[in-house]
């Protein structure tokens, strides 16, 4: 358990106005009713119109279109809204077939990104203008190779939408558009966005040359899977990403997706009730499954079909990728633990394994960051490569870090808190060691101290139906706009019961200033149980909800973390 940061005091007033005041929310009217109409315009972003001529001359012209997507979930949903628009929306408008596919690398086979390989298949699929989706931001060579032809191979049309950090020895004056948010110059107002909100963005921009609607109206397809990227891409939930959130999640509570409701179904939501938690916790990690160890085009197909029997078959095979991938994870993780060894030496982790599935390496490195609270590197060696998964804290900029250690490598790109990369084989164990001397050097102890900022200090009796709506204004909830931490104190345990399948979570029904007692639920617990018992006084950090149960309403307090009173 990390440390408590508690405020000076209980607040008396307004809650949701102190919270607003807390998170430095100065329009309080657009925080709390965003609108479509706050996103700048897709022509602030560099090179959409460009781009937007180049693809409809290939339209113009039939040329066979290929969208290069990624194959997580942003890559994914990215595909599916660029292809679903220029196959079916621009198509009709222009009455026209467009030759337009989707095509996303093998994890495995081929990597993340552009790659030779995967250019060559483009070009065996008979593709004359690559459209990339989610990637290419760091392929300015290869791309300007393809472009060229040469070597028995046609020459190549490339546009290419990224929103990933673009490395510094970008040329200024590309040969080709680059659709991103970040270049050259920050040109639009908002940088931190996914690729499907880049893709989506360049699509209006189409939209508004040939003469289409391009208003963003809460009916504008979709805002639905830009809000699944969104959140399980974690870009902040600030600015025109809460707007997306928004309005994304209203379309799929409006079940305008077959695909998604499908998904909703099969893992045991009612579309109607999924809120910003489901997307990164219960359906994101479904499509990432696709990427991770199955195929991500079936994933595509799920988003775009109208086909009820084919989502469902989809959804189903999903459901049965999503639990191998965590039997996967929970594996790895194992085997990872016993390589790390004392953890306390040193800034950071590098933990390099034999054989790990690519696919899981990202999500073993995510939990490992989470328990340990450092920056963490989960590689693999397989055959003749080593790929590696990165996942940092806040203050250690991970893509920054690999660029200081390029010469290890032979490729990367990332985020400020994610990232990945493929090593060069001969080299890797001088990598380890150079990342960790790296990470000793520019870490200072306390940034390795997990801290968490209890926003409100309160009573049982303030832990109401009136609170848990309150909160629920400031929905969307996630990255940089986190669900409000509450702290209760002196709370004595009256009744304790084991739940789950495998007995580790915990029911308490505790005594608190009220008259009332209150519900506690404690998740993954299996330690705390014998220790927590009748009479004994703890603080708690979490959250309360609303519980249902046959159709029974009740008040409910989720904890985060526990602590003896003594303690504090």
């Amino acid at each position: 358990m990390g440390e408590w940061i508690l405020p000076e005091g209980k607040i008396e007033g307004d809650i949701l106005n102190y919270l607003l005041k807390k998170r430095g929310i100065e329009d309080v009217g657009g925080y709390l009713s965003p609108s479509l109409k706050d996103i700048p315009s897709s022509s602030k972003l560099h090179d959409s119109e460009r781009a937007a001529k180049e693809i409809l001359s290939s339209v113009k012209n039939g040329e066979k279109i290929i969208i290069h997507g990624d194959f997580d979930s942003d890559g994914i949903c990215a595909s599916s809204i660029l292809w679903e628009f220029l196959y079916r929306d621009l198509a009709t408008f222009l009455g026209q077939k467009i030759d337009v596919i989707p095509y996303i690398p093998s994890r495995i086979e081929e990597g993340y990104g552009l790659t030779e390989d995967s250019l060559n298949s483009v070009l065996e699929l008979g593709g004359k203008l690559l459209i990339s989706v989610d990637c290419g931001v760091r392929d300015e060579k290869l791309i300007k190779k393809y472009m060229k032809g040469g070597e028995g191979k046609q020459p190549l049309k490339i546009v290419v939408t990224d929103h990933h950090q673009p490395p510094e020895d970008l040329s200024e004056d590309l040969e080709y558009p680059l659709v991103h948010q970040m270049y050259p110059n920050h040109e639009y107002p908002y940088t931190q966005i996914c690729g499907t909100a880049v893709a989506f963005l360049l699509i209006q921009e189409i939209k508004k040359q040939v003469g289409m609607d391009f208003e963003l109206t809460p009916e504008t397809r979709g805002l639905d899977l830009i809000a699944m990227a969104t959140i399980t891409d974690i870009m902040p939930l600030v600015g025109i990403n809460r707007i997306f959130v928004k309005y994304g999640l209203e379309q799929i509570r409006k079940r305008s997706r077959k695909g998604l409701n499908h998904l909703c179904l099969r893992a045991g939501l009612n579309p109607e009730d999924v809120n910003s938690y489901h997307l990164g916790y219960v359906l994101g990690p479904r499509i990432n499954a696709a990427g991770r160890i199955g195929s991500p085009l079936d994933a595509v197909k799920l988003l775009v079909s109208n086909d009820d029997k084919l989502c469902q078959d989809i959804a189903e095979e999903l459901e049965k990728l999503n639990f191998e991938r965590q039997q996967l994870t929970t594996n790895t993780k194992e085997e990872a633990l016993v390589l790390i060894g004392d953890v306390s030496k040193n800034n950071a982790i590098f933990v390099l394994g034999s054989e790990w599935h690519d696919g899981i390496i990202g999500l073993v490195a995510g939990k490992l960051q989470e328990e340990y609270h450092r920056p963490v590197i989960v590689a693999t060696e397989n055959t003749d490569t080593v790929k590696g998964s990165a996942r940092s804290i806040s203050g250690f900029n991970i893509t920054e870090a690999l660029g200081e250690l390029s010469k290890y490598l032979e490729r990367y790109g990332g985020h400020e808190l994610a990232a990945g990369f493929t090593a060069k084989k001969d080299l890797v164990n001088e990598f380890k060691e150079e990342f960790i001397k790296f990470a000793n050097k520019q870490i200072k102890k306390e940034q390795l101290i997990s801290r968490t900022e209890v926003d409100l200090l309160l009573n049982t009796s303030n832990i109401t139906k009136k609170l848990v709506e309150q909160l629920s204004l400031l929905e969307p909830l996630g990255f940089k706009n986190p669900k409000p931490i509450i702290c209760l104190q002196d709370l004595v345990i009256v009744t304790k019961t084991v739940m789950g399948t495998e007995k580790n979570h915990l029911k308490l029904l505790v005594k608190g200033d009220g008259i009332d007692l209150l519900q506690l639920v404690l998740f993954n617990v299996e330690d705390d149980i014998d220790v927590l018992e009748k009479d004994t006084v703890i603080d708690v950090i979490g959250y309360p909800d609303i519980n249902v149960w046959n159709n029974v309403e009740s008040i409910q307090f989720k904890v985060k973390e526990w602590r003896f009173t003594e303690e504090n």
